[in-house]
């Protein structure tokens, strides 16, 4: 089922925002998405589209009674692609520990509770702790253009009560992702997508007898 997820920005002084712009156009522009390349809406948007959307968000701001200033606000549509919905997080996450922003997620119709809302501060939650505390532990699967499976594994703490891994557990710190049985360990999500995206296009060029 398609849903809409929103990211509002705060707190950003006159002599950031073009560097919010600026980064935010940098990582989404970095990947592929399913329904089309986000933009990021402020009060110098020039496109009609991207004007009425933050408009839109400024009233909804002030109906809530939130006297933050709201800076920039855009909305993805995740068409059954959780990729698109992590990706905007970790940006969101990225930019707000880059930039020393506040940045909100908000996903209403995520079946997991606590990733509705999702506030940020310094790339941190509002209690300190790390984005990755409250992401699910289990595998995620995206189904790829040619009918197979990327397996994309969050990172979890060493397998065992006493910190030391179990068996083959590599995954430590790092995002893995298995993509035609080829397993990539990166220490964030965005580069661990790019580098198996990369190795996916690469097998795809290959001639089918080859992969």
């Amino acid at each position: 089922m398609a849903r809409i997820i929103q990211l509002r920005v705060w707190n950003v002084g006159p002599d950031m925002a073009d560097r919010v712009q600026h980064r935010f156009s940098e990582l989404v522009e970095g990947r592929e998405w399913r329904d089309g390349t986000p933009w990021l809406a402020d009060a110098a948007s020039r496109d009609l589209l991207a004007q009425l959307f933050f408009d839109q968000a400024l009233q909804q701001t002030r109906r809530s009674g939130d006297d933050r200033p709201l800076c920039a606000a855009t909305f993805v549509r995740i068409a059954g692609d959780e990729a698109d919905a992590l990706a905007l997080t970790f940006i969101a996450r990225d930019i707000s520990a880059g930039l020393d922003v506040d940045i909100e997620v908000r996903d209403p119709d995520n079946p997991i509770a606590k990733l509705r809302r999702v506030e940020l501060a310094r790339g941190r939650l509002r209690n300190g702790a790390p984005l990755e505390s409250i992401l699910v532990r289990r595998a995620i699967f995206r189904r790829m253009p040619d009918g197979s499976r990327m397996e994309m594994i969050p990172p979890r703490p060493p397998g065992s009560a006493f910190g030391q891994a179990l068996g083959d557990d590599v995954r430590g710190g790092g995002w893995s992702f298995i993509v035609h049985d080829i397993r990539i360990v990166e220490p964030t999500f965005l580069g661990a997508e790019a580098e198996a995206m990369r190795i996916f296009r690469g097998l795809q060029a290959l001639p089918s007898d080859d992969r």
